[in-house]
């Protein structure tokens, strides 16, 4: 099956440019999925480094990326985001498979899944933070069902660009799928797209960093986080209420990756030692997982 990731160039950097080479070293040590990169940007040496790992670079431009750039102009939008709705172009460039997968960068594949031979109407999907909230589903994880998203893309598409309009930055791809195919998507195993935060999981089969990603616990480990915004709580929430499932994963991320650089083993080593030295009593008053009560819809 072929497994689409997006990327825009900013993405090939730091912290995401880690994660993402992780995504495709894991990818071709523990399954025969077929990656694919949907890109925007300029070439450079990580995307030769992708090439050279077998990944088909795709340069794909966002349909209605003018408008986002007009936003931009205005003030009221970002073209970081345009990385994140490349996700909508699956449809458009995928022009063989029925089914293909796609996943964010920042995950570790660890097995194959029996579940790919699921046939999903759209799209299937798993719960954002708890195991239980099939209210509000995350989109890191997608086996999509091309022909029936390529269907009603245009529809999609205009109603996007509708609301990006309107709503500018409280509006993403993810809320934007929750929305437009609410009660239409089907139930994902939760071993498909599994967090950190969810404790250890010996059937992962894709473990998703969702929440705090290498660099934040990095930050959280050396006492630096900044805990005083509603975003660094809820990070920080996440990460310091799982701490030793995230030690689990983070060993797990590094083993599943041979042929990382020597410079990213040695990063993810020093970050695994640090572990040793976290007080997590220091943060315990700080900790608050309120928001994983987020519902979008009301109950039916």
């Amino acid at each position: 099956m072929k497994l689409y990731l997006a990327l825009n160039e900013a993405g090939t950097h730091g912290e995401i440019g880690l994660h993402a080479r992780l995504a495709i070293l894991s990818l071709r040590k523990n399954t025969k999925l077929e990656p694919i990169l949907l890109y925007t940007g300029d070439r450079n040496g990580e995307t030769k480094w992708f090439e050279e790992q077998g990944v088909q670079i795709i340069d794909s431009k966002v349909p209605y990326s003018e408008v986002i750039l007009k936003l931009t102009a205005e003030g009221r939008y970002t073209t970081a985001t345009l990385g994140h709705w490349l996700r909508t172009n699956v449809c458009l460039e995928e022009c063989e498979d029925e089914y293909i997968l796609y996943t964010d960068v920042d995950v570790i594949f660890l097995s194959e899944s029996q579940a790919l031979s699921m046939k999903p109407t759209y799209f299937a999907v798993a719960p954002e933070f708890k195991r239980e909230g099939w209210n509000y589903f995350n989109a890191g994880v997608m086996l999509i069902n091309v022909a029936a998203l390529r269907s009603e893309y245009l529809e999609f598409e205009q109603f996007l660009v509708k609301t990006i309009c309107e709503r500018t930055y409280e509006f993403h791809d993810q809320i934007a799928y929750n929305i437009f195919y609410r009660g239409r998507w089907d139930r994902l195993p939760l071993e498909m797209n599994w967090k950190p935060y969810w404790g250890p999981n010996k059937n992962a089969e894709i473990l998703h960093f969702h929440g705090p990603k290498l660099v934040a616990i990095s930050s959280i480990l050396n006492g630096n986080w900044d805990w005083s915004s509603d975003y660094g709580q809820q990070l920080g929430s996440l990460f310091s209420s799982s701490v030793e499932a995230y030690r689990q994963f983070v060993r797990i991320a590094l083993d599943n990756a041979p042929g990382l650089s020597q410079a990213d083993i040695d990063n993810i080593s020093q970050l695994i030692q640090k572990f040793d030295t976290f007080d997590l009593m220091s943060v315990n008053d700080k900790i608050n997982l309120d928001f994983t009560n987020f519902r979008m819809f009301p109950e039916s």
